[in-house]
């Protein structure tokens, strides 16, 4: 879903389509750094740098990221400007993520929003391409 970031509880201004961005267009820059710019509810997805490419595809719908950071990195960091941007691209590809909830200033994530699965079934393509 898109065009921007969502969540399986933060989704509603965003719609299934087909949307093309520059990876570094997707990161939210938020006070904090942290986990952002995930795409839920995903059939698909394709990454390109001109010449290659890949597509990521399943049957079941999965969310994606795509940032100039990893995980660990905004994890590390207290602040944004300790961010470095890497040459490359880090995709991370998710059977389900739990929800955003609003913790820092609010409630908890629902238990709805909760994702606890111990034991899950979930296959994905990927497939590389040259243009």
């Amino acid at each position: 879903m898109g065009p921007y970031e969502s969540y399986i509880d933060k989704h509603q201004s965003t719609s299934h389509g087909i949307y093309r961005a520059n990876v570094r267009e997707m990161h939210e820059d938020y006070i904090n750094p942290q986990e952002n710019g995930s795409h839920y509810d995903c059939d698909y997805v394709e990454l390109a740098n001109g010449q290659f490419g890949m597509v990521a595809a399943a049957k079941k719908p999965f969310s994606f990221n795509a940032s100039v950071y990893t995980q660990e990195e905004l994890e590390r960091a207290a602040h944004n400007f300790e961010l470095e941007e890497s040459d490359s691209t880090v995709l991370c590809l998710d059977y389900a993520l739990n929800g955003i909830g609003s913790n820092s200033c609010g409630p908890v994530v629902t238990d709805k929003y909760r994702f606890d699965d111990i034991k899950f079934d979930f296959a994905i393509s990927i497939i590389p391409f040259v243009k």
